[in-house]
């Protein structure tokens, strides 16, 4: 019998896989490019929109009912996603010269992932299908 993955997991792995290529563009942007730490995060963090997006309704929240509202979920994914990025942003410059742009990043990953996990739920993909 094939078991499927809670969707908090599923998210996780999504969120995990989104977070790598977020801190990714992030050190290379911030480290490589030289840009300002508040800067590379919201570039690194809105890419990551994005994919994550796609990720969520295709895989993590699959069983709602996405028929017909991409327009809508995609607007309120946004309305989360830019929330989150709001509250990553100012984790990551607040604490950026305490514990350096990377630390400060790696940081806030797991409030930024209680947070977004639950408005997603509830706000984004909110309807059961059936």
């Amino acid at each position: 019998m094939k078991r499927e993955l809670p969707p908090a997991l599923r998210f996780a792995l999504v969120g995990g896989a989104n977070t790598l290529l977020d801190v990714g563009l992030f050190a290379a942007m911030c480290y490589g490019a030289g840009l300002a730490p508040g800067v590379a995060n919201l570039l690194s963090y809105g890419i990551g929109i994005v994919s994550s997006f796609v990720l969520n309704r295709s895989w993590t929240f699959a069983d709602r009912d996405n028929t017909g509202a991409v327009a809508v979920q995609a607007a309120r994914f946004l309305v989360v996603s830019l929330s989150a990025l709001a509250l990553s942003t100012t984790l990551v410059a607040a604490a950026a010269s305490l514990v350096g742009p990377l630390g400060a990043k790696l940081a806030s990953i797991p409030i930024t992932y209680l947070w977004s996990y639950q408005l997603t739920r509830h706000f984004v993909f909110n309807r059961k299908a059936g």
